[in-house]
């Protein structure tokens, strides 16, 4: 898939060193507040449509995805399973999986909040290992910030507090071996391995949301569209276009995620009702 000559709205400025973690706009949206919708938005209940015939490239031709992603790969001794509580805003952790700082496909840059849930992490791993699957020649993509080791708040974000959100770096054109988040528009987005990351875990069922740029968006679907999906297949997943404000679909526009987007997992079943999506 190629960029598409969308103009940005605004781009988040280049993080400093290793990633400390989303700018304070990160805030209204860890809060699911929207400028036209003042209430909080419930999780919307959608179900991947079918994959429509995708146009394979010569590197990716003949490839099959695996089966579901296996256990998490954690960082020490992990010996309890996992438990997030509460809500992603005002939640906790216990017997956190820490993400390795390097595996298969991923860098983990944001050491002192490495920490999620073993079915966060199990995904991450797993979608990272899909796209090193299909493309053996991609630089590692960068994962952010999940929670702190025990969660509960985590500076400067709202959310990040139950082991169910991260902060995940788009992949560039320019096959650089990123260290940080940066910067991202027409000009470097690389759609078809960032979908291709972002694909494994929505067909996972388990992505309660996913926060990105509104100008990344179009390009995204733009994109899509010209590689066999249609309009009504996408409606359910993007918030573009009806508008960056309009509280629809599973990718929505959140102010400054233009260096990076955020995925939100769903509570685990073994962890409700403690957990609160």
């Amino acid at each position: 898939m190629k960029p598409h000559p969308v103009a940005l709205l605004s781009l988040c400025c280049i993080l400093s060193g290793a990633c400390s973690g989303a700018q304070e706009q990160d805030l209204g949206v860890d809060e699911m507040v929207f400028a036209e919708d003042s209430a909080v938005v419930a999780i919307p209940a959608w179900k991947p449509p079918p994959r429509p015939r995708r146009v394979a490239s010569a590197e990716t031709q003949g490839l099959t995805r695996p089966g579901p992603a296996p256990g998490p790969v954690c960082d020490g001794d992990h010996d309890e399973p996992s438990r997030s509580i509460g809500q992603a805003t005002d939640g906790a952790l216990q017997d956190a999986c820490r993400m390795p700082a390097a595996g298969p496909g991923w860098l983990a840059v944001n050491r002192p909040s490495s920490y999620g849930t073993d079915e966060a992490v199990a995904m991450l791993q797993w979608a990272a290992a899909q796209v090193l699957a299909q493309y053996p020649a991609s630089q590692p993509i960068v994962i952010g910030a999940l929670s702190s080791e025990n969660g509960g708040a985590l500076r400067p974000h709202r959310s990040h507090q139950s082991g169910r959100d991260v902060d995940i770096a788009y992949f560039h054109t320019d096959k650089r071996a990123l260290r940080r988040f940066e910067a991202t528009d027409s000009g470097n987005f690389d759609s078809e391995r960032t979908w291709g990351f972002l694909e494994t875990l929505l067909y996972t069922g388990r992505v309660a949301f996913v926060f990105m740029d509104y100008n990344l968006q179009a390009m995204l679907y733009a994109d899509l569209l010209d590689v066999g999906w249609s309009e009504d297949g996408l409606a359910g997943l993007f918030q573009y276009p009806a508008g960056p404000s309009v509280p629809r679909g599973v990718i929505r526009h959140a102010a400054g995620h233009a260096d990076h987007f955020h995925v939100r997992f769903r509570c685990a079943d073994k962890d409700k009702p403690d957990c609160v999506d």
